[in-house]
């Protein structure tokens, strides 16, 4: 029986038996290897208590008596054993820590020199870790120490978990410091940045890809972020935000939508075709199109031209009429050719029945029964033939005659004609009326235009102002943004205004349906030099400072107002070559949200106002 073994340093109070033939202390140190024949047939257990402990140099190594009980079984493999309340710590290798303390030499890698992963220490004393010392082996066929070039063999590299523990924790500081004056130990940063509330964190919202902080992510999520859900207010679905816009003008069937034939009537988008099938703005076929009227007129209008057409609409039923006479007469004729080629056929049938009787008798003298009933046979197929096609012709002549029961038509003629005779009479005095009215047209259209001319430029004149100010009504606002929609009138113009007599000519420009990056969002508007009568005389560029504004028509005056001073270098304030420089502004004026909420007041009865003030404090008169 092989002797019991004491082993010890003078430190430990515990040994282990690890990899096969070597023993080892707690911290490591490589006591002396076994025989084999001894190492199956030994067991571990502690001898040590710190009486017994006995000291030595450093650097040597000691030996004393110990128990190892020997078994019969087979061996068996020891290794250390964590506590039952001990909890598994990590971190993630190959990032960047800040330590709260220096990191001292032992808790750094001998190979990648960062904060041991997982420490494995070689026989030679050296600490790596995990994946440091695997890539040792994989890259030479003998592993040799980076820091004292000893061959590192496989059997002597042992796991090192005290010093896994002390490196787990050490204290760091998170990686969001400043914000963040957390100081965790390193084996729970993980945890603590899956909770941090200044850590970048992704939205959780479908096709979103901002990420945001932590402490943000609730008001990104409810507030900001455009992939959220909100009600849509017309029919209650859950809409993405930034589709809600595009979702309620063009999706949306609970949508309040004006009418398509511009009959100002607002209504929601799923009753359009109600609508239309009385809307007054539709246009109609006139009733006597089958007449051969081609004119279509809005249904509004289709009664007066069915008043002011009526002559045309008889001439065109007294045509028809006319035709349908010269119809009915070639029927007559077609009716009376058949009734005489059915007095024919009946002719012929007499004579055929004539000639069956003589050839009865015949058949009653003549023996030759044989051709006798062939004749027969023919003669009875020849008047079967003959009686079908007198049944069928009878049958179109009464269908005929069904079809030519005209008198109800010719009730309707005849009136039409009195009324026609009648309408005649008055022809004469219509045709002198009407080169009559025909001059007077002549005159009213001078006068009208000339007048329309007077109009629009007095006008022009009581609406323009000469003091660097312009108020500017847009009526109609609905229809004219679903224009601008549409592509069809993309901006509008105002009326010219001065700054003086004879000061610069200026106007603004709007677009209902935005311009640039305020494109379907915002209202844009603009401040447009033009060209004017007196330029000659003014200073270039226009270098004035100018404010935009919304008006409030609540009479509380919360205006929506924007500010700029017109830039020299700019080409829109230089000298107008043409009928107008390139307008200069504010693309994102005010978003459609704000100018057509209910709640504020810019937009009441289909009507806003703007405003465009020039400052004239610096500009001298002429």
């Amino acid at each position: 029986m092989e002797p019991d073994i004491l082993l010890t340093d003078g430190k430990l109070l515990n040994i282990l038996i690890f990899r096969k033939r070597y023993i080892y202390g707690f911290g490591g140190r490589l006591f002396f290897q076994l025989p084999k024949r001894l190492l199956n047939r030994i067991s571990l257990r502690p001898v040590f208590s710190p009486a017994s402990a006995v000291t030595h140099a450093p650097g040597r190594r000691s030996m004393a008596s110990s128990n190892f009980e020997e078994q019969g079984s087979a061996s068996s493999n020891f290794l250390p054993q964590n506590s039952s309340n001990y909890i598994s710590l990590d971190f993630e290798p190959n990032m960047e820590y800040r330590f709260v303390e220096q990191l001292e030499e032992r808790y750094k890698c001998a190979k990648c020199h960062s904060v041991l992963h997982n420490p494995h220490q070689t026989g030679c004393g050296h600490r790596f870790c995990e994946n440091c010392i695997l890539s040792l082996r994989e890259l030479n066929a003998v592993s040799i120490c980076p820091v004292d070039k000893e061959i590192i063999k496989l059997q002597e590299v042992f796991k090192d978990n005290c010093c896994k523990r002390e490196v787990l924790n050490l204290q760091v500081f998170c990686k969001n410091a400043p914000q963040c004056a957390a100081k965790i130990i390193l084996g729970r940063y993980q945890d603590h940045l899956l909770q941090c509330l200044f850590q970048s964190v992704q939205c959780s919202n479908e096709c979103c890809q901002e990420k945001v902080l932590r402490k943000d992510l609730k008001d990104h999520l409810g507030l900001h972020c455009q992939f959220r859900k909100e009600t849509c207010p017309y029919c209650k679905k859950d809409i993405v935000v930034m589709n809600l816009q595009n979702h309620k003008e063009k999706i949306c069937p609970e949508y309040l939508v004006s009418c398509p034939n511009n009959c100002l009537q607002i209504i929601p988008r799923t009753k359009v075709d109600e609508h239309i099938t009385v809307c007054p703005e539709v246009e109609q076929e006139c009733p006597y199109k089958h007449y051969g009227c081609p004119v279509k007129e809005k249904r509004i209008n289709l009664k007066e031209h069915e008043n002011s057409a009526l002559r045309e609409h008889m001439l065109l039923v007294l045509e028809k009429n006319s035709r349908l006479e010269e119809q009915i007469s070639d029927l007559h004729k077609n009716l009376e050719l058949k009734e005489s080629k059915i007095q024919q056929l009946s002719e012929t049938v007499k004579k055929f029945e004539k000639e069956f009787r003589q050839f009865v008798q015949l058949f009653g003298k003549n023996g030759n029964l044989l051709a006798n009933t062939q004749v027969l046979a023919s003669h009875i197929d020849k008047s079967a033939w003959l009686e079908t096609q007198v049944r069928e012709l009878l049958e179109v002549a009464n269908q005929q005659q069904n079809r030519l029961d005209l008198r109800p038509l010719m009730n309707t003629i005849d009136t039409i004609k009195e009324k026609i005779t009648l309408l005649e009479t008055y022809d004469q005095r219509l045709v002198t009326l009407e080169d009559q009215t025909n001059r007077h047209d002549v005159h009213i259209n001078v006068h009208k235009a000339q007048l329309n001319k007077n109009e629009e430029r007095f006008k022009m004149l009581e609406g323009t102002c000469y003091n660097g100010k312009l108020i500017w009504k847009v009526t109609d606002y609905r229809m004219k943004k679903r224009e601008a929609t549409e592509g069809r009138t993309v901006s509008i113009f105002s009326q010219p205004f001065y700054t003086s007599r004879c000061g610069y000519r200026l106007c603004a420009r709007a677009y209902l349906n935005g311009d640039g990056s305020g494109k379907g969002t915002h209202l844009s508007l603009y401040f447009v030099v033009m060209k004017g009568e007196f330029d000659s005389l003014l200073q270039w560029p226009f270098k004035q400072r100018v404010t935009m504004m919304l008006l409030d028509q609540s009479g509380k005056k919360n205006h929506i107002t924007e500010i700029f001073k017109a830039d020299p270098n700019s080409s829109s304030f230089k000298r107008p070559d043409g009928e107008m420089n390139i307008a200069s502004g504010c693309p994102r004026f005010v978003a459609h949200s704000i100018l057509e909420n209910s709640k504020n007041t810019y937009i009441k009865e289909d009507t806003l106002f703007m405003k465009v003030v020039v400052d004239l404090s610096d500009l001298e008169d002429l």
